[in-house]
């Protein structure tokens, strides 16, 4: 009898550390589990912050579309105001006037830009040489 009390009295100690370090495990995986969760879930808020920053700045926009839109129609029986969108808009003149109208083309101006970066680059370039020639 006295030789069961002892083998039980080894088997246990390492049983329970067994469970013991078992359980550990456990609560480090939800530990982790959960911090995962709460690092996709701070991405998400972030990502929808983004969202309702651009939508807000849509609102504002929108109301100051909506605004000048009814000043339009508030204008719309002003004789000043159809006499000058019918000259701006329309091409429309008086009696013994004469319009002139500019246009100007989108490659022209996109060709000038292409241009003045080229020549930038190149008198960069140049540049750099000169200093490099007055150092050696």
């Amino acid at each position: 009898m006295v030789t069961d009390f002892k083998k039980k009295q080894k088997i246990y100690p390492v049983i329970n550390a067994f469970f013991l370090f078992l359980i550990g495990i456990l609560v480090l995986a939800i530990c982790v589990l959960l911090i995962i969760a709460n690092m996709r879930i701070s991405e998400k808020k972030r990502e929808l912050n983004k969202q309702i920053f651009s939508l807000e700045n849509q609102v504002i926009d929108i109301e100051k579309s909506n605004k000048n839109l009814e000043k339009g129609i508030a204008q719309s029986t002003d004789d000043n105001y159809m006499e000058k969108v019918a000259r701006e808009e329309l091409d429309m003149q008086k009696a013994g006037e004469k319009v002139v109208s500019f246009v100007f083309s989108k490659q022209e101006t996109i060709q000038s830009e292409e241009q003045n970066i080229s020549k930038k680059w190149f008198s960069w370039i140049g540049d750099t040489w000169q200093w490099f020639k007055s150092k050696f």
